[in-house]
């Protein structure tokens, strides 16, 4: 028999394994799709679906932070890499204008004892003796911003849960949430998608024979469900387990995602380094409450006023005096309002400063990269056990109605 007869005698039979195939992979392509979308719920009443990420973000959010940062690293260990001379030093150049900007306004703002003469005089007076203010207030001004940022570091705990804000911002961006998983487990999901054709095929070839010697009306449907199913799960548990490499024979085998846990923390901690843990996120965050707002016045207000107290000495009572206890007093509010001020726009050389000692990028991928297999295995297994039975459910159901119409086909 040459092979255009052999082709035309058992052609129906022949396509049983491309089919198992183009089974194994359309289940498991919409295994690693139904994981992610829809981001929203689509469908009538009961009957529908969402992404398995999208649907539970706010624990799928929790697991990212749970399994990465918050395991190598803590909210006082950043707290305790910023140097409050450091970050002075880094906005130097925009203290003394606004150094100059503050005398400015204490000289146009107050006046003694009501009597309005102090613009008039500095405004008059010579350059001179204007730099020599200037200058003054400079020496002390670093002093004063130091021990501000020294006393908003040590209270930070009681302005921001940083593991909180990522929560949060990860549980309402399900889109950035779908992004991170997508793009850290790529290859896991391709190979999800393409182990359906590397599996199906194979699985086909007893059927094949099977259907040839056994053609009754049941036996496509079983094995269509059959090959659905052990398609689904044995990829996703490849891209999984072992948690440690195994030899079997000349190959060793260890779980795809657990073998590329280097490469994957590098990933994390560029996102958590550029989107999640920024110094302008978390300054952001920290001034967003009506609380914290008055907790870093308050600490603002008390640094202004032990600044004026240290300077003025003995001369306070003078001072005093001279302006009368109502002008003294707005000296200090003038200061504290304007010091509040640049502390809610810091500009880009303090957060820059700030992100680089936070060091998160090298700190989270060098720290997840060392993490034991069965720590770092939790990372993406919580994203995979979600639901998993929906998804190995809909891979033997599609497989069952593949079944159903090719046995229709053959028959």
């Amino acid at each position: 028999m040459d092979v255009m007869t052999f082709v035309s005698t058992y052609w129906s039979y022949l396509t049983i394994p491309a089919v198992s195939a183009v089974v194994g992979f359309g289940t498991n392509w919409l295994a690693v799709k139904m994981m992610m979308y829809p981001v929203s719920y689509k469908g009538l009443g009961p009957i529908g679906w969402q992404g398995v990420i999208p649907a539970n973000s706010e624990k799928m959010a929790n697991v990212v932070v749970e399994h990465s940062v918050k395991r190598v690293m803590t909210q006082q260990e950043l707290i305790d890499r910023i140097e409050a001379d450091k970050l002075i030093e880094s906005l130097q150049k925009r203290i003394e204008p606004f150094v100059e900007d503050i005398v400015d306004e204490i000289m146009s703002e107050t006046s003694p004892h009501g009597v309005p003469v102090t613009d008039f005089i500095w405004s008059m007076a010579p350059g001179a003796l204007k730099a020599r203010v200037y200058d003054e207030v400079k020496k002390n001004m670093p002093d004063v911003l130091t021990r501000t940022v020294s006393d908003v570091r040590d209270n930070l705990d009681d302005l921001i849960d940083i593991n909180e804000v990522i929560i949060e911002k990860l549980g309402n961006n399900k889109r950035m949430l779908i992004d991170i998983f997508r793009t850290a487990a790529a290859r896991e999901f391709r190979f999800i998608e393409r182990s359906g054709l590397y599996f199906g095929f194979p699985l086909g070839i007893p059927v094949m024979f099977a259907w040839y010697f056994f053609p009754v009306w049941w036996l496509l449907p079983l094995f269509g469900l059959m090959v659905g199913y052990v398609t689904n799960a044995l990829a996703i548990y490849l891209i999984q387990k072992p948690l440690h490499p195994v030899k079997i024979g000349p190959f060793t085998v260890q779980g795809l995602f657990i073998k590329r846990q280097k490469e994957v923390a590098r990933y994390f901690g560029k996102v958590f380094a550029n989107d999640l843990i920024t110094a302008e996120v978390v300054m952001g965050e920290m001034l967003k409450t009506e609380r914290s707002l008055d907790r870093v016045r308050d600490l603002i207000q008390r640094e202004v006023n032990r600044a004026l107290e240290e300077s003025q000495g003995v001369f306070k009572p003078l001072t005093v005096l001279s302006l009368g206890r109502q002008e003294y007093a707005k000296i200090g509010k003038i200061i504290s309002e304007r010091a509040f001020e640049e502390f809610q726009n810091p500009d880009k050389r303090s957060y820059q400063y700030l992100d680089e000692a936070f060091d998160i990028e090298e700190t989270v991928a060098d720290r997840v990269g060392n993490l034991p297999p069965d720590e770092f295995f939790e990372l993406l297994h919580p994203v995979i056990s979600e639901d998993e039975w929906k998804l190995i459910a809909v891979g033997g159901l599609l497989g069952l109605c593949a079944g159903w119409w090719q046995w229709a086909l053959l028959t």
